[in-house]
């Protein structure tokens, strides 16, 4: 029951990323009702925030945690399995900063430094309209939190084979 409870969240919170991710990159508004009024005729605002929180907090953390146990207990590369935290958590924080600003932001922005020494020269807007800073930052933080363990794992992949199975 639990399980099947999990798979659920797994693929309602690809949807909510996508949805909410790809509402903010395209359209540049970071809140549900600004995008979405629509919503309020059907739903009223503390329903729809309910929900709007509900999806954003609980459901795609679940489904995120699911694919990681799914990674960790399924044979596969020793980079994909210390790629994969990173890459969950750097799509989680891009998901807050459309989602809640006020705390996916300030963590996006964490990768600046990163960002700058990657892209020298490049100029990274504070402006939650601004798509491409906030792509950039996603990407900085895509490098150190997936990209450091993955080179890492394929580093040490072939000396922690086990026996070869024929």
């Amino acid at each position: 029951m639990l399980e099947r409870l999990g798979r659920v969240c797994v693929g309602l919170g690809f949807l909510w990323i996508v949805v909410i991710v790809g509402f903010w990159l395209m359209v540049g508004l970071d809140r549900p009702d600004e995008w979405a009024p629509y919503l309020d005729q059907i739903l009223s605002g503390d329903a729809r925030d309910g929900v709007y929180t509900f999806l954003t907090f609980v459901v795609t953390p679940i489904g995120m945690l699911m694919l990681l146990r799914d990674m960790f207990a399924d044979e596969g590369p020793l980079w994909l399995k210390l790629a994969a935290p990173g890459v969950f958590v750097s799509v989680y924080a891009l998901l807050l900063a459309a989602a809640a600003p006020s705390v996916g932001q300030p963590f996006l922005q964490g990768a600046d430094p990163i960002v700058t020494k990657l892209i020298p020269g490049i100029t990274l807007s504070q402006r939650p309209t601004d798509s491409a800073s906030w792509l950039a930052r996603f990407a900085g933080l895509l490098v150190l939190l997936a990209g450091v363990p993955g080179v890492v794992g394929a580093i040490l992949g072939p000396f922690t084979r086990g026996p070869r199975r024929h």
